[in-house]
């Protein structure tokens, strides 16, 4: 099944220059250059579009998806792509100015790789639409400290508008644009009309000499109702750590919170109603239920955003997800899940590069094709793109486990938990697997009654070959369990679909033969 599907990636070459976008590296006669992300997606689009003049509007849809940037951001970002290419602003070779117009990509580019069947060669690749996403506005944190520590607030502003801009379901508006506000009354409903956005984060913070008290709320730009808020209270310690560890857990909560309240809407639509981006929020809801019925719904649903809007990275890579399902859980199963699962996930990542969650399933089907190192690399990928992700922490996480990393699952699935307080049971399968792997079975046990869901058979599956190994009588009832939901179940098999190592195989074995399983 590895070769039906070819991974697709695109390699342009000008110069001495050659830019790989599955490898996400820029090359200077085979050595990797150090390109900050927007460096490369700059140069990337020029790329695309080399040989005409394109405008600072078009070049802030196509890199920075349309968020709101000042032009100091954008020229500083020409400017970084010029130092790396070699440019100046006098000595123009790559980078072009037109005074008035924008900027071309003034040197001959040759598309290396051939491009996915159906474009003809050398052809342009489509960039990613742009869904209607939720706009975020985080205006400058209040400084109410005694003494003047007004660069503490900033920063403290600054460092969640960059975390929150990982999410691939908000448009931030640029720091640049709201730091201007600082220390003057805001009317919330009449900057949301003026910047297009639907929702406000406002914030204080008190510092005194051991301690820090950080306020935060999400407003709805519209009736200022106040949609959530917390109170992080913390001793001062290292207070660069503490800022990178209150801002991460910020802007997880508000990623997730605001996927909520998009979701609230979508879901008063009828089906004609539906966009693609409806269809993605909706077919989201399959990943905390895990129920054939749900996963049915959610195909038809992604099929439905794939045809809608064929350009969109997250439609492909929950449909990856979802076709997956049919490989992992045999829900609702059509021929030849797994190669179909590949070929979404490969799309998606082609689409768009840098989207972790698109990263995270091609590593996740790395894994199923047994494909360990693949799954490494990707996953890695995935991780360092958005550190911030609650769901990527955690299927990543789940998935180390499965393969024998017990520790470093937990320790993913660990942090995915403090992001996401109110997590999905499926959060806590690491440490079920890592528990059971030290022998520690009232630990799997624990954890099995925190999974919850009743209707899937790992559940029961970990459940009676830990009560196995500890000679309980009711380890029976788990065994029959397996039996209800799925009667044609094979222990040995399923082991081996999840990739799990001969002695991890062996060990569970052992505890379901102890509680009756015969095979």
């Amino acid at each position: 099944m590895n070769n039906t599907v070819r991974e697709i990636g695109m390699r342009y070459r000008f110069g001495d220059f050659e830019l790989e976008t599955e490898r996400y590296e820029l090359r200077l006669n085979g050595i990797v250059l150090h390109a900050e992300p927007l460096t490369f997606d700059l140069i990337l689009f020029l790329c695309r579009h080399t040989g005409r003049v394109v405008s600072r509007d078009e070049m802030v849809e196509g890199v920075w998806h349309g968020r709101v940037v000042s032009e100091a951001t954008i020229d500083g970002c020409i400017k970084s792509a010029r130092r790396l290419l070699g440019d100046s602003g006098d000595n123009q070779n790559y980078i072009r100015t037109v005074r008035g117009r924008g900027f071309e990509f003034a040197t001959q580019v040759t598309v290396v790789d051939e491009p996915a069947a159906g474009n003809p060669a050398g052809s342009e690749v489509p960039t990613t639409k742009t869904p209607l996403l939720p706009v975020l506005a985080v205006f400058p944190f209040a400084n109410q400290s005694a003494e003047g520590d007004d660069y503490f607030a900033d920063g403290l502003t600054e460092d969640i508008i960059t975390n929150l801009s990982r999410f691939r379901d908000l448009r931030v508006i640029a720091a640049a644009s709201t730091l201007q506000f600082r220390g003057h009354p805001i009317n919330v409903p009449e900057f949301c009309r003026q910047m297009n956005a639907g929702y406000v984060v406002q914030g204080s913070v008190r510092r005194t000499a051991s301690r820090v008290r950080i306020s935060v709320q999400l407003i709805d730009g519209v009736t200022c109702v106040q949609l959530w808020g917390d109170r992080y209270d913390r001793e001062i310690g290292d207070i660069f750590e503490l800022q990178d560890e209150v801002t991460r857990r910020i802007a997880a909560t508000l990623g997730v919170k605001l996927q909520d309240v998009s979701l609230q809407r979508a879901m008063t639509k009828g089906p004609l109603e539906l966009d693609s981006y409806d269809c993605v929020l909706r077919a989201r809801r399959y990943t905390s239920a895990l129920s054939a019925e749900m996963h049915a719904e959610a195909r038809d649903l992604l099929e439905k955003a794939v045809a809608l809007d064929p350009l969109s990275s997250d439609a492909h890579a929950l449909l990856a997800n979802v076709y997956l399902a049919e490989h992992r859980f045999e829900m609702n199963p059509r021929p030849n899940p797994i190669g179909r699962a590949l070929t979404h996930a490969l799309r998606a990542t082609q689409l768009d590069p840098r989207n972790a969650y698109a990263r995270c399933w091609l590593a996740i089907v790395h894994f199923f094709l047994g494909e360990n190192e693949k799954f490494e690399a990707e996953s890695q990928l995935a991780l360092s793109l958005n550190p911030n992700d609650p769901e990527t922490l955690a299927d990543i996480g789940h998935y180390l486990a499965f393969m024998g990393e017990f520790e470093r699952g937990v320790e993913l699935s660990r942090r995915a938990q403090e992001l996401h307080p109110l997590h999905p049971g499926w959060y806590y399968f690491s440490f079920a697997r890592r528990d059971y792997n030290r022998k520690a079975y009232e630990g799997t046990i624990a954890a099995v009654e925190r999974i919850g869901l009743p209707h899937f058979y790992w559940t029961h599956l970990m459940d009676a070959a830990a009560k196995g190994q500890l000679g309980r009588p009711d380890a029976g009832n788990a065994l029959s369990r397996i039996l209800e939901i799925k009667p044609n179940f094979s222990a040995h098999l399923e082991l081996r679909k999840w990739n799990a190592s001969l002695p991890d195989l062996n060990h569970i074995m052992e505890g379901l033969r102890k509680a009756g399983w015969s095979e």
